[in-house]
């Protein structure tokens, strides 16, 4: 297992990405824009997403600003096998 990303909502991208890169080196791995689904991803981090950890950014469209608390999204995870992972933490958590 290896976390791939953590999502985090933000609500100027621009600003938000100026930040990541212009004060903590990160660098702008990508960005993909999901019109349909009125948001757009922003990956940045200190290398490439395939051998490091890195952040996800999302903006949804019109959304400006975020209650403290509520920007953070998700942790993803990469597994050999889903449902081998699935089982192995029910067994361990009890669940």
């Amino acid at each position: 297992m290896r976390v791939l990303h953590t999502m985090l909502r933000v609500g100027d991208l621009q600003r938000s990405i100026d930040f990541y890169t212009g004060v903590l080196g990160m660098k702008l791995i990508r960005t993909q824009d999901y019109p349909d689904g009125e948001f757009t991803l922003a990956f940045v981090g200190y290398g490439n997403e395939y051998d490091n950890t890195v952040l996800e950014l999302t903006y949804n469209y019109g959304k400006t600003a975020y209650d403290m608390g509520t920007a953070y999204g998700h942790m993803a995870i990469e597994v050999e096998d889903a449902y081998k992972a699935c089982e192995l933490v029910k067994a361990k958590s009890g669940a």
